[in-house]
C-alpha cells in the first residue's frame, strides 16, 4: 500500500473498537455535554430576565423601537414574515437530512453522521433551554406577530445558524478555491436576515436571538472538534475547516473489498419479499380492525368502556404546563416526520453496513406495511377521538389503532432485532428500550387527548405482530452477511 493510501479499519468483530465507533461515542458524549453546558446558559438567561439588569433594558428598547416602525409599516412586517417562514428550522434540519441521506448514498457514512446529529442535536438543545429558562415572549403594545412557546432562545435563531453552518463546512470542498467566499456570503446573509426578522416580527428578545446564535456556534464548533479527532485517529491530516471543509476526502473515490448493491437490484428484492408477506399483511389488518369493531361496538359500554373514556378526562383534568410541554416533546418519538427520517437514513445506513439488500429492505418494509395497514384499519373501523380538548392537530385518521405507538414499536423494534444481530449488546436492553419508548409515545398520546388507551395498546400489538411477521419471514433463515473490511480512503 502506498503513502497516498491510509488504511482506516472501521470496525472488527472480535478487536477493540475501532476509530469510527469512538466517532459515535464521542459525538454522543459531545451531545450530552452540551445538554450539562446547557445548564449554566440557562442560568445566565433567567438572571437575564430581571427588568432591572441592562441586558433586559437593552431587549426592551430593542423591542419597543423596531415594534413601532413594524406597526406604522406593513410592507415590512410582510417582508420579514416571509423571511421567518422560509427560515424555519424545519427547513435547515430537511436539507442538512437531505444532505445526509446523500452522503450515506454515495458511501460517506461518517460526514453523513456528523451532519445529522450535529443538525438534530442542535433542535435538542434548544428544545432543553426553552424548557429550562421558560421566558416569556416580548409584551409589545402593538403586537405585528404571535408564536407560541418559550422565547429564550430563539430557535429559529439557533436552526439557522446550527443549519447554514453544516450546510456550509458541506459546501466548502465543493467549490473552486476563487470562490470560497460565496458560501461564508450566503451563510452569513441567511442568519442574519433570520434572526432580524425575529426580532423586527416582535416575538423574541435581542438575548434570545444573540444566544440561540451563541449557543449554535458552541454546538457546532463542539462536533466539528470531535470529528477532526476522529480523522487524527484513523491517519487522516488535519483539514483546514474554514477553506475546505470538514472533511476534503469525500469528492475521492472510496474503495471497499465489498461492492456495494446497485440501486436498481432494490426493487427485485422487494419484489421477492412481497409474495411473502402479502397474505399475512392481509390476515393482520382483517384481525386488528376485527378486534377494533369488538372494542367500539362490543364492549363499548362494558368496564374496558369505562376505562377508555375515564383515562383521557382524568389526565386532562391534571394537565399543567410543564407536563403539557414534556408530553409535545415526548410524542417526537413517533411523529411522521421522525419516523421517516431514522427509517431513510436506517435504510441508506443498512447498504453500507451489510453490503446486500436484504436488510434494508426489512427496514423499508417494516415501517412501510405497518403504516399502510395502520391506515386502512382507521379507515375501516373510523373511531372518534376521546372527547377532551386535544392538545395537537389531530390528523385525517381515526382514533383506533395508535399510529404514533405502532409506528415506534415498528421502526425502532426493526432497529433493535438488526443490532441484535450483529452487535454484542444483550438483547433484553434493546427489546426493554423500544418497549419504553413505546409506553412513553403511548401516555404521551393519551395525555394529549389524542388516543384512548385501548388505541394505544391496540397500536403496540399491531406494530409488535407485524414486526414479527417481517423479521420470521425475511431474516429468520437468511444466511448472516460477511464481516466488516478494511476501508481504504484516498487521500
Amino acid at each position: 500500500m502506498g503513502q497516498s493510501e491510509q488504511q482506516v479499519i472501521e470496525r472488527s468483530t472480535t478487536g477493540q473498537p475501532s476509530a469510527d465507533r469512538r466517532l459515535l461515542t464521542r459525538l454522543l458524549l459531545a451531545l450530552v455535554a452540551a445538554c450539562a453546558a446547557a445548564v449554566p446558559v440557562a442560568l445566565l438567561a433567567i438572571v437575564v430576565k430581571n427588568v432591572d439588569w441592562p441586558v433586559a433594558r437593552l431587549d426592551l428598547s430593542i423591542a419597543r423601537g423596531l415594534n413601532e416602525y413594524a406597526a406604522d409599516n406593513p410592507w415590512f412586517v410582510d417582508v420579514l414574515d416571509w423571511i421567518s417562514t422560509v427560515g424555519h428550522p424545519a427547513s435547515f434540519r430537511i436539507g442538512a437530512t437531505v444532505a445526509a441521506l446523500w452522503l450515506l448514498a454515495v458511501d460517506r457514512p461518517r460526514l453523513a453522521l456528523w451532519t445529522l446529529v450535529t443538525t438534530w442535536g442542535g433542535a435538542l438543545l434548544g428544545v432543553l433551554l426553552k424548557l429550562l429558562v421558560a421566558r416569556a415572549r416580548p409584551v409589545l403594545p402593538e403586537a405585528v406577530a404571535h408564536a407560541d412557546g418559550y422565547s429564550f432562545p430563539s430557535g429559529h435563531a439557533l436552526g439557522a445558524f446550527v443549519g447554514c453552518a453544516v450546510l456550509l463546512l458541506l459546501w466548502l470542498d465543493a467549490e473552486r478555491p476563487e470562490r470560497k467566499a460565496i458560501p461564508w456570503v450566503v451563510a452569513c446573509l441567511g442568519t442574519v436576515a433570520v434572526c432580524f426578522s425575529r426580532l423586527g416580527l416582535g416575538v423574541h428578545y435581542f438575548s434570545d436571538v444573540v444566544g440561540g446564535c451563541v449557543v449554535g456556534l458552541g454546538w457546532v464548533a463542539a462536533t466539528t472538534i470531535v470529528f477532526q479527532v476522529w480523522r487524527r485517529e484513523s491517519g487522516l491530516p488535519a483539514a483546514d475547516v474554514v477553506n475546505t471543509g470538514i472533511e476534503p476526502e469525500r469528492a475521492e473515490k472510496d474503495v471497499d473489498n465489498r461492492p456495494l448493491p446497485r440501486w436498481r437490484a432494490a426493487p427485485a428484492e422487494i419484489a421477492r419479499a412481497l409474495p411473502r408477506l402479502v397474505p399475512f399483511w392481509i390476515g393482520l389488518v382483517v384481525v386488528t380492525a376485527g378486534v377494533g369493531w369488538l372494542v367500539t361496538k362490543v364492549f363499548g359500554e362494558s368496564v374496558l368502556g369505562d376505562v377508555d373514556r375515564e383515562l383521557p378526562v382524568w389526565f386532562s383534568d391534571h394537565r399543567t404546563t410543564t407536563l403539557d410541554d414534556l408530553t409535545a416533546f415526548g410524542t417526537l418519538l413517533g411523529e411522521t416526520t421522525t419516523i421517516t427520517i431514522v427509517t431513510a437514513v436506517a435504510f441508506f445506513f443498512a447498504r453500507l453496513l451489510y453490503r446486500r439488500w436484504l436488510e434494508p429492505v426489512v427496514i423499508l418494509l417494516a415501517v412501510v406495511g405497518e403504516v399502510w395497514g395502520f391506515v386502512l384499519v382507521a379507515w375501516l373501523v373510523d373511531r372518534s377521538r376521546p372527547p377532551v380538548p386535544q392538545l395537537d392537530i389531530a390528523p385525517p385518521t381515526s382514533s383506533y389503532p395508535s399510529g404514533h405507538t405502532a409506528a415506534t414499536v415498528a421502526c425502532y423494534g426493526v432497529l433493535a432485532v438488526l443490532a441484535a444481530r450483529r452487535t454484542r449488546v444483550p438483547r433484553p436492553w434493546l427489546f426493554a428500550g423500544v418497549a419504553l419508548a413505546a409506553v412513553v409515545i403511548g401516555v404521551c398520546r393519551i395525555y394529549r387527548g389524542m388516543h384512548h388507551p385501548t388505541d394505544v395498546v391496540a397500536g403496540a400489538a399491531y406494530g409488535a405482530v407485524w414486526l414479527t411477521i417481517v423479521v420470521v419471514v425475511l431474516l429468520r433463515k437468511s444466511p448472516q452477511p460477511e464481516g466488516f473490511t478494511v476501508r481504504k480512503v484516498s487521500t
